[in-house]
């Protein structure tokens, strides 16, 4: 969210701008030279966005539906259902038990590789820990089980699964050892944090200059986002998830008026 602001500090991007304006309103920003338009406001010349356009297209991201028009492909839609997740987590939540989801896989792709960022993003949006050399855990607390956590693992690209199941009772000592492998007091400061520039944020959007309420709404929507749905949502029994509640509950506020700001910028360009 943006207007003839210093957008490389910011992390703003031709890229994510045009997907931004696709997202909040496909119909008036689908001509290219909307898009354009948009681009120059937040500091983006024309090749910059023509260039971030063609790239769109070619990553499977964007279709065009007819000559200078431009529309969100099923790739792009995707990757909107599974960030619009943050929404709906709480609902995947089950009562602990005691027990823990192990997942055994081979070992990961090289460090540093495609394939090991593939693998490493897929275990950290499920709140998996390594525990033991192939063997991956978290608390049994999400429905579906261990099925479908492996499902949605490989899902997310984590390919090198063998196996899985269910631990429900260790020693003293395995207990121990696995409910240390989160830390939830830095879990718990980092939303601290994150909280209180929300709050102060929706301050900020309410009364709109729109270069940099736009842009700081795009890279803090983002980040809040990122981190809701890297949380491990372990049970209350080992972190409260009363932070992460407060934040799902301001951040839904903070993009129904992001949104509704974005709107206005489309309406008055």
């Amino acid at each position: 969210m943006h207007i003839s602001v210093d957008n490389t500090a910011a992390g703003l991007t031709p890229r994510k701008l045009i997907l931004e304006m696709l997202d909040a309103d496909p119909v008036m920003m689908a001509h290219g030279r909307r898009l354009i338009a948009a681009g120059g406001v937040f500091g983006f010349s024309e090749n910059q966005v023509r260039v971030a356009l063609s790239r769109l297209l070619a990553d499977g991201l964007l279709v065009q539906p007819r000559r200078g028009d431009y529309a969100l492909d099923g790739a792009a839609t995707r990757i909107q259902a599974e960030t619009q997740r943050w929404q709906k987590i709480e609902r995947r939540l089950l009562r602990w038990r005691g027990d823990w989801c192990a997942v055994l896989t081979d070992n990961l792709a090289a460090e540093g590789s495609t394939q090991f960022r593939k693998q490493s993003r897929a275990l950290a949006m499920r709140g998996m820990q390594r525990w033991r050399p192939g063997l991956w855990v978290r608390p049994n607390n999400l429905r579906g089980g261990p099925q479908r956590l492996a499902d949605e693992l490989q899902a997310l690209g984590l390919d090198a699964i063998r196996g899985h199941c269910v631990i429900t009772r260790g020693d003293a000592g395995g207990e121990a050892s696995l409910r240390s492998l989160w830390d939830c007091s830095q879990l718990e400061a980092t939303y601290k944090q994150q909280i209180a520039a929300l709050r102060a944020a929706t301050i900020r959007l309410d009364n709109p200059q729109f270069p940099g309420v736009l842009s700081e709404s795009v890279e803090l929507g983002s980040s809040c986002i990122r981190a809701l749905l890297r949380d491990p949502l372990l049970p209350d029994e080992l972190a409260s998830g009363d932070s992460r509640r407060e934040l799902a509950s301001l951040l839904k506020d903070y993009d129904k008026k992001g949104r509704r700001q974005w709107r206005r910028f489309i309406q008055q360009l």
